[in-house]
């Protein structure tokens, strides 16, 4: 594979092609650095091939190949972090360090159905790897529109990675979506002092201290007359102060450009080669809160070290900090005692005079951001096209011959969203599908996949109604709740759950808690059941939506963004996600039929015609296969002593006709 470097002076471009592997040698040994033509600027295009005809440009091959840029980084070092990082991405082809000393440029490869390297399928591949990068690096690479003839600039790094083996990411040829990368740590930073004034943000405290040194580099320099020499001398003493500051020298460079009387963007060549000579001096002893109180400097010190190190979070739903190494990846991890102790070792060996109660106190305050691990997900989800009824498609996974299914689903799962987001805080998700079906027949396993396999942690169906704070903590650290096997719950318990499922928050004392504590509900039910009538109380039957699922298809993947934006759009969109009195009427009368029934009369005419209906032709059935049939219908009905007794005198009574056999008694009945 080729790639071209582009050469362009006095508005002229020439093109010459090499391999790639050439490359790797030339940005280790330096010779394009080296031989850099006067007035001429060289870029490297890594995504096609580029050739002169007729004096005009022309693409004569276009390379799966993605450039990405990391830029305004602090110094070398920083740059080399984020190289060890980026090699350690299975996707990455070539990194290198760019001239400046503060960018870091990967390039990564892709692939395209049928080898179609379309303009879109650039396009995605860009974006997606952009995605992927900026989450691994835990910052965002530069946002630039692709192009084929986009480059990087010549550059010498001894140390280059190239990895021929490199996995190439997938795309479509036609335009995808892609989710946009979201900021969850803080920028690299020297712990030795905090980048934020108290009270400021990031940005108001650099230029604050970019200020005090202009200030200080003006007053020092007033006995100059105000000419070329001046705006030098200011311009010298100004890059000493953001050095002695502390500042970030590519966001000084930055700035300084903006001022007019320094040059401005016409002498930025000048303004970086001052900063750069100030900064490559030996380091100083930065002290931008000298005269600050030593145990004020302390705490500084304390959260400035572990904002650089660590990127901390307090999940509400849990009600556990959570924590991620800023070098190591994306994944957060709970904060028990063995990390707390770790932590603190590792700010000792630094040199950060904090003990494990300085940590703690850090770590449980309010200065670490809160975590709704749903409404984060929810809130952060592509938008949906309107196109697609992905609910419905997902409720049509339930064979069902219930008319109303699809619709009531539909209005469960826009309540259970609403729930997680916390738009009600007067009523709670009150809707309860109850999944009625054969033992085996997928129910449990179709609860288990509502979710995504990153938020089946938020999943349970092992509720314990032992205590009231078991279900308490359970209602606020779980998005949803399967109550699997519906009829075994003791019937003492079916009223605290009707109880429970209307309430939208809970309060209550945790284990070895000294005060009530006021939680948010987040959960929402969905329970099954192999009995087909697993209802006991006809006035609490409108809380539950009961379908017989004849068969479940728990096939192929359920697209969770997709399905979970269509909701959220939808409530946004104000759709109603609760019941109306006339559904309520019409879910009871539905609820008849799997209501439970005590009395063995109506069980035998829910089961059979009656004696003036039974045809002439009906055959006679054995009482004791009458009672195992009442028996395998109805779990009320238990076969005991005199059951089969009672039950003969009972069916007589009713009409039926009965005779001897040798087996014993039978009766002429006839199965609805």
């Amino acid at each position: 594979m080729n790639i071209t470097i582009i050469t362009q002076k006095k508005n002229e471009k020439s093109y010459s092609r090499m391999p790639l592997e050439q490359l790797v040698e030339n940005i280790k040994n330096g010779n394009m650095a080296s031989h850099t033509l006067s007035g001429a600027e060289r870029g490297i295009c890594f995504a096609a091939e580029w050739q002169k005809r007729d004096g005009a440009a022309e693409l004569r091959q276009r390379n799966p190949l993605v450039l990405l840029a990391l830029e305004n980084l602090r110094d070398r070092a920083t740059v080399q972090e984020y190289k060890r990082q980026a090699c350690l991405v299975p996707y990455t082809l070539l990194c290198f360090a760019g001239p400046d000393g503060h960018s870091l440029y990967i390039v990564s490869t892709y692939t395209v159905a049928e080898d179609r390297l379309t303009d879109d399928a650039m396009v995605n591949a860009f974006r997606k790897s952009r995605y992927i990068y900026s989450s691994q690096l835990g910052t965002p690479l530069a946002d630039r529109d692709p192009a084929w003839d986009s480059t990087s600039p010549v550059s010498y790094d001894p140390l280059p990675y190239y990895n021929p083996g490199a996995i190439a990411i997938t795309v479509e040829p036609e335009l995808e979506e892609t989710p946009e990368f979201r900021l969850m740590k803080e920028n690299i930073s020297d712990y030795n002092f905090p980048d934020e004034i108290p009270g400021l943000s990031l940005h108001a405290s650099r230029m604050r201290r970019f200020h005090d040194c202009l200030d200080t580099a003006i007053e020092a320099c007033s006995d100059i007359p105000r000419d070329d020499l001046f705006a030098t001398a200011v311009l010298e003493q100004l890059a000493d102060g953001c050095h002695t500051m502390g500042l970030p020298q590519a966001w000084c460079t930055r700035i300084a450009t903006f001022i007019p009387w320094l040059g401005g963007i016409d002498n930025s060549d000048t303004i970086n080669s001052v900063f750069q000579t100030a900064y490559l001096r030996d380091s100083l002893k930065t002290i931008p809160m000298k005269f600050t109180r030593k145990s004020a400097l302390l705490t500084f010190k304390t959260e400035a070290y572990m904002k650089e190190h660590y990127t901390l979070r307090l999940n509400i739903m849990t009600g556990n900090p959570e924590y991620r190494l800023n070098s190591a990846g994306y994944v957060f991890a709970p904060l028990d005692q063995a990390a707390r102790n770790t932590m603190a070792i590792k700010a000792l060996k630094a040199g950060v005079d904090s003990w494990d109660r300085d940590l703690s106190r850090f770590i449980d305050s309010d200065l670490i951001p809160r975590y709704n691990p749903m409404e984060d997900y929810i809130t952060h989800l592509p938008e949906w096209n309107g196109k697609r009824d992905y609910v419905g498609e997902l409720a049509r996974r339930i064979h069902t011959d219930s008319p109303c299914w699809e619709e009531d689903f539909h209005r469960w799962m826009l309540s259970m969203v609403a729930q997680w987001l916390g738009k009600d805080r007067l009523y709670g998700n009150a809707i309860v599908p109850l999944l009625i079906g054969p033992q085996g027949s997928g129910k449990t396993t179709f609860c288990r996949r509502l979710l995504p396999a990153f938020l089946d942690s938020y999943y349970n169906d092992r509720l314990s109604m032992k205590t009231d704070s078991d279900i308490f903590i359970a209602m606020s650290s779980f998005a949803l709740i399967n109550i699997d096997e519906f009829d075994a719950m003791a019937k003492s318990q079916q009223p605290l759950l009707k109880y429970l499922i209307s309430k939208q928050d809970v309060k209550f004392r945790p284990p070895y808690g000294k005060t009530m504590e006021h939680r948010q509900r987040f959960a929402s039910f969905i329970a099954t059941t192999n009995n087909s009538r697993p209802l006991t109380d006809a006035t609490g039957s409108r809380r539950f939506i009961c379908v017989y699922a004849d068969s479940i298809d728990n096939s192929g993947t359920i697209p969770y963004d997709k399905l979970y934006a269509q909701l959220y759009h939808e409530l946004q969109e104000g759709r109603r996600y609760w019941l109306e009195d006339e559904e309520n009427a019409r879910i009871m009368r539905q609820n008849e039929t799997f209501q439970q029934v005590t009395s063995p009369e109506m069980m035998i005419a829910l089961t059979f015609l009656s004696p003036d209906a039974t045809p002439d032709d009906a055959g006679f059935m054995p009482l004791q296969h009458i009672l195992a049939l009442l028996a395998q219908h109805y779990p009320t009905f238990v076969i005991g002593k005199n059951t089969g007794v009672e039950t003969g005198k009972l069916l007589r009574r009713m009409g039926y006709d009965s005779k001897r056999t040798n087996s014993g008694t039978a009766f002429k009945v006839k199965r609805l």
